[in-house]
Parts: structure tokens; sequence; C-alpha cells
């Protein structure tokens, strides 16, 4: 029977408090995290060096099955391509996909799965695909399973988090936080871990431990199965609760929520290019000295890891003394708050590239320092922005779409993967300054989109 409006969604921690002042469930859903995490970054740091470097060697490439089916539908699409144009491109298609097919696995877990089945079913096809990656000839499979093991996986383990939690309760923001804390540490150990064992020892070491990390993600999730939030679907199984209609007020939510998505693509899109140009200009365009030291560019990537670990962990810190107080700021100006530490990232990065400009008044490089400011604010805009979105929709989403609304928060993330690459296409038309002043324009337009509606925003949620 449909669960009347007063007790839904069913939350079944929400008086728990046994992980840390948590319930229990958000323990073993961090470790699960932690471990996907740990493997699904790890590999997208490996992926063109494993492709360029062993995979597509003569000797090798011949073996991997239906692989030449697929070089010539690449080849059809993009003309002729060289072993790095291929694994470029792999990778390309491959993250567009990883993105758009979370939308998918949150309609099938709304519908026929439930969230537990549907991450069980997940963390299945992920440590297999893991395991047929080792062994090579079984490279196009592997990437075919990992792309469905994600999309069951990632809507339903951060719906999960969110229905941990009764109504108004605080506690559900800093959960998210401390996701986005175990997210990260995964993703920075790998590097440390799988490619250093890929590089010095051999590619097959690095992948064998990208898929241990996998494994024991799904086995942390096994483990803490039982602590998980009950099914809720429009069709019914046994343990799991049926869904209510649309009202007229959920497509309202519904509304605000596409609008909080589509900036949070903005951010994302803009902040990605952190990882698209900002690599390539700093390689030869900033002074990065150190003690008479050389840091490598890739030091950078350590930064923001770090950076975006210790920006959430404070955030959590000040969302919990704000929460106690009378009056703690809604989301809607938490996300503006992040907003604004955004627009001032690429105005300080703008300015530092106006400073190393050759010529009269300039520098020659642009100082280290600029580019480190990038970082601090940029990774500590992530949290309020990114994290906090997170959170309203997977609170306030209706529970008949409640997944696949975040489904649709990570397909707009793939969108905005998309603008990286549209908008990094002007790096060598404009000059730096410009380029990065661009990018701090498209933001300051989102930050007056929430300053403008945000409290119309606010009050569609109340609602």
């Amino acid at each position: 029977m449909t669960a009347p409006a007063d007790t839904w969604p069913a939350q079944d921690g929400a008086a728990d408090r046994s992980f840390f002042g948590h319930p229990k469930g958000l323990g073993y859903l961090l470790g699960a995290e932690g471990g996907f995490a740990f493997a699904y970054y790890g590999l997208q740091t490996m992926l063109t060096l494993y492709m360029t470097q062993a995979l597509l060697k003569p000797g090798q490439v011949e073996h991997v099955w239906g692989f030449s089916a697929y070089r010539g539908i690449l080849q059809h699409l993009y003309g002729p391509l060289t072993p790095l144009g291929i694994a470029s491109q792999t990778f390309g298609l491959s993250q567009s996909l990883l993105y758009a097919l979370p939308l998918a696995g949150g309609f099938i877990a709304d519908r026929w799965l439930g969230q537990r089945r549907a991450v069980m079913l997940g963390f299945v096809m992920l440590t297999a695909a893991f395991a047929l990656l080792v062994a090579g000839p079984t490279f196009l499979v592997a990437l075919l399973l990992m792309i469905l093991g994600v999309g069951l996986v990632k809507t339903s383990m951060i719906g999960q988090i969110g229905r941990l939690y009764g109504a108004g309760d605080d506690r559900r923001t800093r959960a998210f936080g401390l996701y986005l804390i175990a997210l990260n540490t995964g993703s920075l150990i790998a590097p440390l871990v799988a490619g250093t064992l890929g590089e010095r020892l051999g590619w097959t070491y690095g992948l064998t431990a990208l898929a241990s990390g996998m494994a024991a993600g799904a086995l942390c999730y096994r483990l803490g199965r039982r602590h998980m939030p009950r099914d809720v679907m429009l069709t019914r199984h046994e343990g799991a609760v049926k869904a209510p209609p649309l009202r007229p007020r959920d497509l309202r939510i519904v509304g605000v929520l596409l609008v909080l998505i589509v900036l949070n693509g903005v951010f994302i899109g803009i902040y990605n290019q952190a990882w698209n140009v900002l690599p390539v200009w700093a390689e030869a365009h900033v002074e990065r000295h150190i003690l008479g030291f050389l840091a490598p560019v890739t030091w950078l990537a350590t930064l923001d890891g770090l950076l975006t670990v210790l920006g959430t962990a404070l955030a959590v810190r000040l969302w919990t003394a704000q929460d106690r107080g009378p009056a703690a700021p809604s989301e809607i100006r938490r996300i503006t708050i992040g907003a604004a530490l955004a627009v001032a990232a690429f105005a300080v990065l703008a300015l530092g590239a106006w400073l190393g400009r050759p010529g009269p008044g300039g520098l020659g490089m642009t100082p280290l320092i600029s580019v480190a400011g990038f970082f601090l604010l940029i990774d500590f805009a992530t949290p309020w922005s990114d994290t906090v979105t997170l959170t309203v929709v997977s609170r306030d989403a209706p529970a008949t779409v409640n997944t696949t609304m975040i489904g649709v928060y990570y397909l707009l993330i793939g969108v905005g993967n998309f603008m990286t690459g549209f908008l990094g296409g002007y790096a060598d038309r404009m000059t730096m300054p410009a380029f990065w002043g661009l990018h701090g324009a498209i933001l300051g337009a989102a930050l007056l989109v929430l300053l403008a509606f945000g409290a119309a925003m606010r009050r569609g949620l109340r609602d």
C-alpha cells in the first residue's frame, strides 16, 4: 500500500547515532564509496597511459576481443587515429557514458530493483569488470560492464545516504561532506598506490590493486546492507515501500531542483577546466620553482585533493556549529556562498595570468601563489556548491523520482564536462587573462541567478 504522506519517505536510520553521531549505515556507505573511488578514479588517471603504453602496442592489441570492429567505428566517426587518438577517444567516450548512465540506473532502481539490489548488482558488475581489465583481451567487455555497473551504483548509494535521515535532520548535509571526504581520500590514494605499481612494476599490478579496491568496496556494502534504508519503488517487492504518485507541489519542488542541478552542472563544467587547459598552460607559463626545485605540474592534482579534503572538513565543522545555532543558513544560501568562492577563484587565476603576461609590466611567468590561491578557493567552494546541491536533491526530490533525480544530477555533470571541452577550444584564441576571466564571468552569471531567485527557490522547497 502507499505510505501516508506524513511518514514519507521512510527514514530507517533517523534515530541512529552509533557511527560518530550518524546512522551506522553511513559508515558502511563511506567505506563502500572509498573502495569504489579508489578503483574508479584510479583507473581514470591510468586509462590513457595503460592503453598507449601496453594495451595498444603491437603484439597485444591484436588479442583484444572486438578491437578491430571498435577501431573501425571510431575511425569512421573521427577519421584516421593514432594509438593516442584511440586512447583519448576511448577515455572521452567512456567518461561521457559513465555520467549519462546513472540516470538510467536511477530509473531502474526507482521502478524495479530498489536501491539496495541496484547497488549490490552494480558492485558485482564492477568487481567483474576490473577483474576482466587485468586479463587484457577482455578490455572492451570490462569497459561495458563498468559503465553499466557505475550507472547502478552511483545514484542509489547517494540516495541511500540522504534517506538515512529524517525530515529536517541537520546531519544530512554533514553526511554528504563526509561522503566527499571518503571519495577524495580514495581518489587521492589510488594514483600513489595503483599508479606507482603500474608504472614501476607493470600495469597488471596496478590494475590488480584497483580490482582489489573495488572488491573491498563491494564487501563493505554487503556487510552493511541490513543497515541501509528500505527500498522505495513504484512496483512492489518484499520489504519495499510503494511510492506515492507525484502531486502538484512535487512538480514545483522538481522544478527548483532542476534549476539547482543546472547551476551545479555549470560549476562543475567550469571547475573541470583545472584538469583540461590549466595543466598545459601551467607547464609552460607558471613559475613552479620552490627553493630551487622545479615542482612537477602533476603535483597540482595532489594539491587539489588535499585542499578538497581540508575544505570539506572545515565546512562540515562550520555547518555543525551553524546548525546548533538559532538561525542556520539555508542550503540555497550555502550554495550561493560556494558560487561566490568559485567566482573569486577564477578572478585570482585571471589576475595571476595578467601578472605573468610577457612584455612591459609583466613578470613573464605567472606566480605559483596565484595557482595555489585558485585551488584553495575552488576546492573550498566545492562542498558549499556541489555537496550541498547533492544534499538538497537527495532530501527533497519526491520519493517517486528520488533516485532518478540523482541520475539527472550526474547527467548534468556530463553536460558540464562537454562544456569544459567546448570552452577549452578558446584557449588558443584568447589571452589567458581573458580566458580565465570568461570562466569567472560564467560563474558570476550563475551567482546572479542565485542572488535574484534564491528566496523564491527557498519558498519552493519549503512548500
